[in-house]
């Protein structure tokens, strides 16, 4: 049904060339870096609950990654997320997305509750809307995400994934990375 209700919002409202000159509106972009961030969190706890924390493993890997290539599909615009700890190299910020994510942690740590930012930027020559929404952690994202908290079997299994895992050592409440949406104007 979620999927669906994207779907038809898609279909209905964001077809790209409508935009050739101007960032889509912030709602509209909301509304599919929201649905995204639904459909990754109720997938890792769908998966959880039926394969335990290994379940979240691949929730995060393989399910997240083709939930990006749909959502993209969808929309036309490039949709990822993104962090400084990446375990997957694909997941590792571009220099805009860096910068925005610097920005992220001295904003919560200042003590805003949330952070994005929206915007065109010109890259490469060409002008792009970008939007990204700051990951924060939570008290389930610590069975992979945590120190002590992660259990030996979920150590071991993301060891073997990654093996130059950095992604570990978060408490909840630490900016994990953002959602990034990236839309080409022209």
């Amino acid at each position: 049904m979620k999927r669906l209700v994207l779907t038809t919002f898609v279909a209905a409202t964001l077809h790209t060339s409508a935009w050739s000159a101007d960032a889509p509106p912030l709602d509209s972009v909301k509304v599919v870096a929201g649905g995204y961030a639904k459909q990754m969190k109720s997938g890792l706890i769908e998966q959880m609950s039926k394969n335990g924390p290994e379940g979240g493993i691949a929730a995060c890997s393989v399910k997240a990654a083709q939930l990006s290539a749909e959502t993209s599909t969808q929309t036309g615009w490039a949709v990822k997320r993104v962090s400084s700890k990446a375990r997957n190299p694909l997941a590792l910020p571009d220099a805009y997305e860096q910068e925005v994510l610097n920005g992220f942690e001295k904003e919560i740590a200042g003590g805003k509750e949330d952070a994005s930012r929206y915007e065109v930027v010109r890259e490469g020559g060409l002008r792009y809307a970008r939007f990204m929404k700051a990951v924060r952690i939570e008290p389930l994202c610590l069975t992979c995400h945590g120190g002590s908290e992660v259990p030996p079997n979920v150590e071991q299994k993301l060891s073997e994934q990654y093996p130059h895992d950095t992604a570990r050592g978060y408490k909840v409440g630490d900016v994990r990375g953002a959602l990034s949406v990236k839309i080409k104007l022209d």
